[in-house]
Order: structure tokens, then C-alpha cells, then sequence
């Protein structure tokens, strides 16, 4: 006995290993991210569930988003889509104008709602025409359902193009709890599809089924704002196949309908749309956009507020253009899709609070890209997204003051989302650049490109 004793005290006995100092760093983000998710996936959805059931029964010009879609859908289904859009001086009416207390007919309320708010082409008031024989209520919950089957759908062809990758379930629980695509389904607005088409549409181009990607980009001529920079990266990247059947299929989409209304409805969409743009440049309170980050930092009227120059929009959307630039000079596919995203948000004048859930497709392509980056660089990225995260709920609660059935547009206030998207950006700039993605003089190579030392 004493023998196998003293035999077993002579082996040496492994030591464990301390745990490293990454290993710790990554385990703490893991677990504030975890933390920040569920908890806001939890109120969040609270408020969501509140909303569906309220909403409904407001007064007809009040019922959010879906109020204005549900109002030129009816148009469309009376036969009236070559009205949907005011002629050139003539008075728009909004919700809480005294107004629409004067009519007791839903229809009647229906068109002084719809012309004046109505942005989309008339291709969309046709496709949703056939809700409205559902009534408000039922639609609106019908849209709810729809929208989230095609979040559904942006999780499938995400968990399939990154299968393996350990952070998709953490990306998951930051979408799901993020406040925009909340805002998605309280509003009853389309974005959701949108999110959709533009994940497909990438997933597909990077599997070079061009073709299909074209066609699942066309439906971006919905809402043709959101078609611009894509059309603009295939182009940059010489994606013509894509490009041409984008471009083939969004015309259809766009000019068909017209055929039907009549072309003069087209002139006044078209006049209807630079009115608007004029508008956003001036106001704006409810964007995340450049435009309207300015007028929510300057107030509004009511509060002594400017509108802030157009030469400092312009200058802001020129100077967001640069690390976009850089991004798209590295040629990396996955990295370029996620600087288009970002840089489209924060370009358009008509960036709506609720349009950033398009964040989610940027956040995913990024992910995507993770398992080819140095540790140092991943754990970066998982910092910007946690920052565009909690960016985004600081805004939302800014712009919802005091109460979103109540809000006070014209109070100053700070949207933090907007500086920290552009700073996702210039952090994507950098990426390209120390990933030694461009070409650059061999003197400012050696300089940005140092090599790291063994143990960082």
C-alpha cells in the first residue's frame, strides 16, 4: 500500500490551465449581449403585444402606418388608384386634422387619408387591395402575421448560408429584440418583406443564381428608394445579369400599373415626390437619416428650431459616400453588403425610425463574414453591433416622448443611432483597409499594416 502511495505522489500532476484573457473578454460579451437581448426582447414584446391589441380601435386617422397602406389599398379596390395622389397645389390633410371628424364614411376617410400620405407606387395599393375586404382590424393582424413569416424567412436563408458559424444564435436574439423591427409590426408597415427581399437577393447573387437575385431585387421597386445603392453595388461589381433583371423587373413592377391609372397619375406621383423630398430636407423628426438627426438635434418650430442648411445634408451624405467608397474599393462581397445597408439608411431623407430595422441584414452579412476574421476584428464587430443595438433603443425612446400615440416632434433631442451608424461605417472602412483589401503606396502600407506581435 505505502508503495503505490509513494508511486502515485512521484507522477506530476498536470496543472489546469488558467483561462486566457480572450477567453474571458469574448465569455463577458457573450454574456452582456445575452443580457441586453433578453431583456429588451421581453419588453419589447410586451409593448408589441399591447399595441396589436389597442391599434385597431383607434380613430380611423390614427392607426399608425397600416392606416395609410390599408386607406390607398381601398382606393385601389373602389377602382380609384388614378386619384391616389394630390395634384400639384392641391390641400393634403393629416391625421388629427379636425377634418376627418366630418365624414362618417370609412371610404371618404379613406381618401383624404391616402392622397398626401401614400408614398409607394401604385403597384403596392393593388397588391393589397384584397385585405381590405377583411376590414381594418383583421388586416392589420393579417399583416402582422405576414410580416413575421418573412422575418421568419430572413432567419431560414440566414441559418442556411451560415450554418456552422457559433454566432447566429446570438445574432438571432439581437434581431428578435431589436426595437425597430418591434416597430415593424406595431406600425403595420412593409419593411419586414423588404428586409426579406434584400437578404435573399444578396444570399442568391453570392450563390451566383443572378437571375433569381435580380428578381427577388425588383421588388425593391415597391419602395424605390431602398433599389438605388443595390442597383449601385451590382453595377460597381459588373453584377450585369443581375443588374439587367433588376432593372427589367422593377420597371414592370414601377410603370405597369400606371398603364392602368393613367399616366397623369404618374405625373403627380412623380411631383407628389419631389414636394415631399422638399418637405424632408426641412423636417423630418421622425428619421434616423442625416435630415432628420439635424432637426431633432436643432428642435422644431415650436421649440425655436431652424431647419438646418441643405448644403450640411448634402455635406453629411457626401462624406458618409467616402468610407462606402473605401469598402466597395476591397471588393469584399460580404463586407460591401453591409456598408450599402448602413450608408443607405443613413443617405435617404426618408429613413423612417422604423426602416432601421434594415440594420438586421447588415448585422447578419457581417456575421456571415466573422469566420475569416482575426479574432481582434470579431470581437470589434460584436462591440459596433451591441453599440447599434442600444443606439437604436435610446433613439426609438428620444422620438416616442412623451408617448407614442402622443408625440412631441418638435422637442430637441439627440438621436444617438445616427453618429453610431456612421460610425459602423468608418469601422467597416477600416476593416477593408487593415485587412489589406486595397492598394495602396508601399510606404502607407507598412504603416497601417504593422505586423501584430505573437502574443495579441
Amino acid at each position: 500500500m505505502a508503495e503505490a502511495l509513494a508511486e502515485r505522489d512521484a507522477v506530476p500532476r498536470r496543472l489546469a490551465r488558467p483561462l486566457s484573457p480572450w477567453f474571458l473578454l469574448c465569455g463577458s460579451m457573450v454574456l452582456l449581449a445575452s443580457l441586453i437581448f433578453v431583456y429588451s426582447g421581453i419588453e419589447f414584446s410586451r409593448e408589441t403585444e399591447r399595441q396589436l391589441r389597442l391599434i385597431p380601435w383607434l380613430p380611423y386617422d390614427a392607426r399608425v402606418d397600416w392606416g395609410y397602406f390599408y386607406a390607398g389599398a381601398d382606393m385601389a379596390g373602389h377602382g380609384e388608384a388614378f386619384d391616389l395622389y394630390p395634384k400639384p397645389g392641391e390641400l393634403t390633410f393629416y391625421p388629427g386634422d379636425p377634418i376627418f371628424q366630418e365624414y362618417e364614411s370609412e371610404y371618404m376617410k379613406a381618401r383624404l387619408l391616402a392622397r398626401g400620405n401614400f408614398y409607394n407606387p401604385p403597384a403596392l395599393a393593388y397588391m393589397l387591395s384584397p385585405l381590405t375586404k377583411l376590414g381594418f382590424k383583421d388586416s392589420y393582424w393579417l399583416l402582422s402575421l405576414l410580416g413575421l413569416g418573412a422575418l421568419g424567412g430572413f432567419f431560414a436563408v440566414g441559418w442556411r448560408a451560415g450554418r456552422g458559424i457559433p454566432e447566429l444564435p446570438l445574432l438571432a436574439m439581437g434581431v428578435l429584440s431589436f426595437k425597430p423591427v418591434h416597430e415593424v409590426i406595431i406600425m403595420g408597415h412593409m419593411t419586414l418583406f423588404f428586409l426579406f427581399a434584400l437578404t435573399a437577393g444578396f444570399l442568391l447573387l453570392k450563390a451566383e443564381k443572378r437571375v433569381l437575385a435580380g428578381l427577388m431585387f425588383s421588388l425593391l421597386a415597391l419602395k424605390p428608394q431602398w433599389a438605388v445603392l443595390p442597383g449601385l453595388f451590382l453595377l460597381v461589381r459588373g453584377e450585369w445579369k443581375t443588374l439587367i433583371t433588376m432593372g427589367i423587373g422593377s420597371s414592370l413592377i414601377f410603370f405597369v400599373p400606371f398603364l392602368i391609372t393613367g399616366f397623369e397619375t404618374l405625373r403627380n406621383y412623380i411631383e407628389f415626390l419631389k414636394i415631399s423630398a422638399k418637405w424632408d430636407m426641412q423636417g423630418g423628426p421622425h428619421m434616423f437619416s442625416w435630415n432628420g438627426f439635424l432637426y431633432k438635434l436643432r428642435g422644431g418650430w415650436a421649440y425655436g428650431g431652424t431647419p438646418a442648411p441643405p448644403e450640411l445634408i448634402y455635406a453629411l451624405i457626401a462624406l458618409t459616400a467616402v468610407p462606402l467608397a473605401i469598402v466597395w474599393w476591397g471588393r469584399d462581397y460580404m463586407l460591401g453588403v453591409a456598408a450599402a445597408i448602413v450608408a443607405m439608411l443613413l443617405i435617404s431623407t426618408h429613413s423612417v425610425w422604423y426602416d432601421w430595422a434594415l440594420l438586421s441584414v447588415a448585422a447578419l452579412f457581417l456575421v456571415l463574414r466573422s469566420p475569416k476574421m482575426e479574432r481582434t476584428h470579431r470581437v470589434e464587430m460584436w462591440v459596433v453591433l451591441i453599440a447599434l443595438h442600444l443606439a437604436a433603443t435610446q433613439s426609438m425612446a428620444a422620438l416616442l416622448f412623451p408617448d407614442r400615440h402622443l408625440i412631441d416632434w418638435d422637442r430637441p433631442n439627440f438621436f444617438s443611432l445616427t453618429p453610431v451608424a456612421f460610425g459602423a461605417l468608418l469601422w467597416m472602412a477600416s476593416i477593408a483597409i487593415r485587412e489589406g483589401q486595397l492598394w495602396l503606396p508601399p510606404s502607407l502600407r507598412r504603416f497601417l499594416l504593422q505586423p501584430q506581435s505573437a502574443g495579441s
